[in-house]
């Protein structure tokens, strides 16, 4: 979204798409998206969860900001200064090239043991080794995991973050992304909801259109729906199918051969 009416810039930071704010008679400290914004002018949380990439451009002149619906000077020298150019340059510095596939973790990367809070029921599934191999095809692997044991206080934080280092130093993924709220919370993060998501996009710059969710569950396949990603549904021996899945798979291997036939 490119845009000078902070209306917009409100809808484009909440749904945590990409923003190029053009400021001219007002101040990107208080109206601007949460990262230029005061934190003492907006009552919103300093993690705010559905972060965005985002960039402000702004004049800085003797008259602004003046707050005046018209320019005194009649001029409007505070936007006109703006060039085509350098919008154009903001928007190649914010609009995502990188494609991402998108790991459930239980019952998807390892077997599902309910609340995992041991390394002893830690079960990887061998299959996962050979993610890896998606990196070839330019994929940035991810992990995105509900973790509601942590606020159930079954799960400790450590332990879920200690799995987490487990597949980014040993099997290749770049991010993983946990969600330890509660359902009941209605949080934003929690899938089908795309916080997690939305985060990754940030740090790596990721195209979701050009991206893929794969899991076992319905809230998987539903969150890629959302995102507009393709969902690839891993089914185990009695689960059924989902309305949301693009394609279903019986084990990961079979997961990566269509990958690499299918997408470039």
């Amino acid at each position: 979204m490119v845009t000078n009416d902070s209306g917009p810039m409100h809808l484009t930071y909440a749904v945590g798409a990409p923003l190029v704010a053009l400021f001219g008679s007002t101040d990107p400290a208080l109206t601007g998206p949460p990262a230029f914004a005061n934190p003492g002018s907006i009552a919103i949380p300093s993690d705010i969860e559905l972060d965005s990439r985002s960039i402000v451009l702004k004049r800085d002149l003797d008259c602004s900001p003046c707050f005046e619906r018209e320019c005194p000077g009649r001029n409007t020298k505070c936007l006109v200064d703006i060039t085509p150019r350098e919008v154009l340059d903001a928007l190649r510095g914010i609009i995502p090239t990188n494609k991402a596939a998108f790991f459930d973790r239980d019952g998807t990367l390892c077997r599902d043991a309910g609340y995992l809070n041991r390394m002893d029921d830690l079960e990887i599934f061998p299959e996962v080794r050979k993610l890896v191999h998606l990196k070839e095809k330019g994929y940035i692997l991810i992990g995105i995991s509900n973790q509601s044991g942590v606020a159930r206080g079954i799960v400790e934080r450590e332990f879920t973050e200690r799995v987490i280092g487990i597949f980014t130093g040993q099997y290749g993924f770049d991010g993983f992304y946990y969600c330890p709220h509660h359902p009941d919370e209605n949080c934003a993060c929690r899938k089908p909801s795309s916080g997690m998501v939305l985060k990754a996009r940030k740090d790596f710059n990721i195209d979701l259109r050009n991206s893929i969710v794969v899991g076992d569950k319905e809230s998987d396949m539903e969150l890629a729906r959302t995102i507009g990603a393709r969902a690839l549904l891993l089914k185990s021996e009695n689960a059924g199918g989902s309305i949301y899945a693009d394609e279903s798979f019986r084990n990961l291997t079979s997961l990566i051969n269509y990958i690499h036939e299918t997408y470039t």
